[in-house]
């Protein structure tokens, strides 16, 4: 890896760290792991990289630079080519999903 590359990668973990001041809502990653290949790995890929075009590669850090509590209103409500998930997922289970997503990066 080159040094500018391990730089960028420090840069966003810093600027995500600065963007999440919402109090975390703490999912669990191993529970979320099932329910992002059922739910999310259609679109998202099995590691976060898109398989679908408009959709945030989470392998690079895009989409996750928000609060816990924001990607949950996000994903309850869904935007553009992504469903809403309020209804079809528990708020407790969506954030599980968040924090699995968030060990990608």
């Amino acid at each position: 890896m080159n040094q500018k590359w391990i730089i960028a990668r420090l840069f966003l973990g810093l600027l995500f760290l600065a963007a999440s001041t919402g109090v975390a809502l703490a999912g669990d990653p191993m529970k979320g792991r099932p329910l992002y290949v059922e739910h999310c790995s259609g679109c998202h890929g099995l590691n976060g990289q898109p398989q679908v075009a408009e959709v945030p590669n989470f392998k690079m850090g895009q989409g996750l630079m928000q609060s816990d509590q924001q990607m949950l209103d996000f994903v309850k409500r869904g935007k553009l080519v992504m469903p809403g998930f309020k209804g079809i997922l528990t708020d407790d289970q969506i954030l599980d999903i968040i924090a699995h997503v968030r060990t990608f990066f």
